[in-house]
């Protein structure tokens, strides 16, 4: 038997505005609805679900088909329908009743006779009817006239309390990523993706559709969606559906998306001074134009959307807008000058020549102003090739200090010893040092270290450089000591302050003391918490954060799902103001969250989405742990041969940690394998390495699956005990507990028992639902040691329990084997006393609560 039509219709229905059931009930009921929405709202789509739905309960009347060919036709809607009920409203008066439930869609092409008799039968209560009625998005040029007969007589209705009226509310960020849930192929598109997916849709449901469509199918090409998105075929349905969404917006609004297209990143005040300022305050209200936290309020545009205002527009008067831009900054340069503008006039001289530009018609101070910017902003997105470009020019026109370190920033490796460039990390952290080295060079002060006569910043830098040297040593108390001196620099700009801290915390959190990794990490919350963001900080710096705060929850087995919470918000953000490289760090925590909350098929997504955007703005050490990660949760999940493709790819060189890593996901894979002896051989390897390094997270991880393979010695063990005596790391007492609880005779080690931070909470869980159930006596005195004495894992799997789930449901959520989750509910079952899973279940939850 084929799908029910209500149900096909009825997924794609997303928002609290949208059950179909309902509103078909009302109808059914007698009650005549209006539903009132604008183009893209899905309108329509609710309409025809309605319809379907009316139809499986036997109470359609009639869909009735409006066309603008019989809009002109005096009862033309009425005599196409087939319906001799709805044809007798023809006469006046009439007695005829209309059983079931007329639909009608975009009542504007209903003929007006047609349009009299509905609302007749309505009046009279011979008719109910649901009237889809198209509405206008704020200032649209093409706004449907009310007073029109047809209108005026639907709205009618409504005022006369006759039908009544639901009016489409605009698709929400949480209604987009939901609808994305419901595409075929929507599991191949990271969460950058869909984030940019969901801004450029503009409210639009159907435009959405389209662009989910558009990218699924550039993902399954392996080609990144959101760079597919900016190149759109004319005649795809896309670019059809683009087109209408953008034929009703005014010309000044036109204007102002496409200039901003072409000005990326322009400040607040600037913009106002070129475009109509009424008409850019209304974009930034409604979403199409997007102003960061900084002090100068820098927009960026809806990409999409402005792509089709330039198309509409012309090439040609575009860029007579930023031609005009180019010269008024020029000519009020003493007043204002902006550095997008500065970097499109460069580009523009570059691409034109000295002749034809027009160039030399201004002063040799004005051209190396322009170079400078332009130069640096190359430097900033690794383009050293035109960096080198517009340095030259600029120099050609007057000798500048500031532009020839852009000029040497341009070349190959500057100011830096390879060995800065092995250890410093990611491209910014090079390019940030090496100007701090210039700036000291140009100054006559190249020779000897840092001291005390360079600044704040410049002396952060150094010291992070030197912080991630001992990192990569495994030496976390020197890095640490080194990174909180650096968190204490008085004069530091807020972005080097917000760097230094984050390495502290980290650093502190691999060295075991939890408690003072989260005072750095509550510093970091008060930065990106702050109402405006601090000069200077970046939507990279706050990824950046973000991530390494992920990270240290990961390694300290601390639940991160309020990080994961924050990063959420913060790569909604990087869709609208970052590019190629912020996503990529977004890419990379979000891999990171996906690891930490057991989810290896997302996490693998995510890292290799982001890693082919710019995989130079994550630093190799990161990147490849990050890497490392995915594999252990890969092999933990049984996915060993994709975890096998991530180690034969992975460069470790000769730095301690990456290759104690390494072996510790080499343990994984050949647990899962079923490799017991070799696992062995790997885990003492990996212990080898920790040993007597100051890298507590470290060394309990190694010491535990030492015990957990039966490898470990009465020293190892004792080791283990007093490392959780003097850390306060989560994961800690969660060791020396599951060590303990393991007996001699375990054979079949299942891998899931080697992961030893808990899995993080999903952000979107509820809290723990309550109960009325009686409660058995044998659970009123099972005695809180007995509860104690569960691992984490046993809790857990017993809270699951309680909620209904079955032993493979709880395998399936945690990634376990139904064995291992079987033996789990045994030994909990033995520690408490309760007799079955369900009083197993209630006793934990009770205790949960504070029962």
């Amino acid at each position: 038997m084929g799908e029910d039509r209500s149900t096909k219709w009825s997924r794609g229905l997303v928002g609290a505005d949208r059950d179909a059931e309902i509103l078909a009930e009302r109808a059914r009921g007698g009650a005549s609805l209006v539903i009132a929405g604008p183009r893209g709202s899905g309108r329509s789509y609710l309409l025809r679900t309605i319809a379907a739905e009316l139809e499986r309960h036997g109470q359609l009347a009639v869909e009735l088909q409006t066309s603008c060919a019989l809009s002109a036709v005096d009862f033309g809607a009425f005599d196409a329908s087939g319906c001799p009920e709805l044809r007798s409203l023809r006469d006046e008066p009439t007695t005829a009743t209309v059983e079931g439930v007329v639909v009608v869609d975009d009542v504007d092409s209903l003929d007006v006779q047609s349009t009299r008799a509905l609302a007749r039968g309505i009046a009279a209560r011979r008719v109910t009817a649901v009237i889809g009625l198209r509405t206008a998005r704020p200032r649209s040029i093409d706004r449907p006239d009310d007073s029109a007969v047809v209108r005026r007589t639907v709205l009618d209705l409504w005022l006369d309390g006759l039908a009544r009226r639901i009016d489409l509310s605009e698709l929400s960020d949480d209604d987009a990523l939901a609808m994305i849930e419901l595409f075929p192929g929507a599991e191949l598109l990271d969460s950058a993706t869909r984030a940019g997916i969901v801004w450029r849709a503009d409210g639009s449901r159907t435009l959405l559709r389209q662009l989910i469509i558009e990218s699924t199918s550039a993902a399954r090409a392996g080609r990144d969606p959101l760079t597919a998105l900016r190149v759109i075929a004319r005649d795809s349905r896309l670019a059809i559906t683009l087109a209408r969404h953008v034929a009703d917006f005014p010309r000044v609004d036109l204007e102002c998306l496409a200039g901003i297209r072409r000005l990326p990143h322009l400040e607040f005040a600037v913009a106002t001074r070129l475009f109509d300022a009424e008409s850019v305050a209304a974009l930034i209200a409604g979403g199409l134009l997007h102003a960061d936290a900084s002090v100068d309020r820098r927009l960026t545009v809806n990409d999409l959307v402005a792509q089709e205002a330039q198309r509409q527009l012309g090439d040609a008067h575009v860029e007579s807008l930023i031609d005009t831009a180019g010269a008024r900054m020029l000519a009020e340069a003493d007043e204002w000058w902006s550095s997008t503008i500065a970097v499109t006039l460069s580009e523009r001289w570059h691409r034109l020549g000295i002749e034809a530009s027009g160039e030399l018609t201004y002063s040799p101070a004005l051209r190396t102003r322009v170079a400078l910017n332009a130069a640096r902003e190359a430097n900033d997105r690794g383009d050293s090739a035109h960096a080198a470009a517009h340095a030259a020019r600029g120099l050609r026109a007057q000798d500048d200090p500031a532009l020839r370190l852009e000029a040497e920033l341009a070349t190959p490796a500057p100011l830096l010893s390879a060995d800065d460039r092995g250890e410093i990390g990611s491209a910014d952290a090079l390019r940030r040092l090496a100007r701090s080295r210039a700036a000291r060079s140009i100054e006559g002060s190249a020779d000897g270290p840092l001291g005390k006569g360079d600044d704040a910043d410049s002396r952060i830098e150094a010291a992070l450089a030197d912080a991630n040297r001992a990192t990569a040593n495994m030496d976390w108390a020197r890095a640490a000591d080194i990174a909180t001196s650096a968190a204490d620099e008085p004069d530091a700009s807020p972005a080097a302050h917000l760097r230094a801290v984050v390495a502290a915390g980290s650093a502190e959190t691999f060295r075991g003391r939890w408690g003072e990794a989260q005072k750095f990490f509550r510093r970091v919350e008060r930065l990106l918490d702050a109402r405006q963001r601090p000069a200077g900080v970046t939507v990279r710096d706050r990824l950046i954060a973000l991530m390494s705060m992920l990270a240290a929850h990961q390694i300290a087995g601390a639940d991160g799902s309020t990080v994961r919470a924050r990063l959420d918000r913060e790569v909604s953000t990087s869709a609208r103001e970052g590019g190629a490289a912020d996503l990529t760090i977004a890419g990379a925590a979000t891999a990171i969250a996906f690891a930490g909350a057991g989810c290896p098929a997302e996490s693998k997504r995510e890292l290799a989405s982001a890693l082919s955007r710019e995989p130079s703005a994550v630093s190799r050490l990161d990147a490849t742990m990050i890497e490392l990660g995915v594999a252990d949760e890969l092999a933990t999940a049984g996915r060993t041969d994709e975890a096998r493709t991530i180690l034969s790819r992975l460069r470790t060189e000769n730095e301690p940690l990456l290759i104690r890593s390494r072996l510790y996901v080499e343990t994984t894979v050949l647990t899962a394998e079923g490799r017991t002896d070799e696992a062995r051989r790997a885990a003492r390897a990996t212990a080898e390495l920790s040993r007597g390094r100051n890298a507590a997270a470290l060394r309990i991880r190694d010491l535990f699956r030492l015990v957990a393979l039966g490898e470990a010695d009465q020293n190892e063990v004792d080791e283990l005990v007093q490392l959780a005596a003097t850390t306060d790391l989560p994961l800690a007492v969660s060791a020396v507990r599951r060590a303990a609880a393991r007996t001699s005779d375990e054979e079949g080690l299942p891998v899931d028992e080697l992961r030893l931070h808990a899995l993080w909470t999903p952000t979107e869980s509820s809290a723990p639902r309550e109960t009325t159930s009686a409660v058995p006596s044998t659970i009123r005195s099972t005695s809180s040691d007995a509860i104690d004495e569960l691992t984490v894992r046993e809790r857990e799997i017993a809270l699951l329990a309680d909620e209904g789930l079955t032993n493979r449901e709880i395998a399936a959520r945690l990634f376990l084997s139904i064995r291992t989750v079987e033996s789990h509910v045994y030994q909990a079952r033995m520690k408490v006393g309760a007799p079955t899973r369900r009083e197993l279940g209630r006793v934990v939850a009770l205790a949960s609560r504070g029962a």
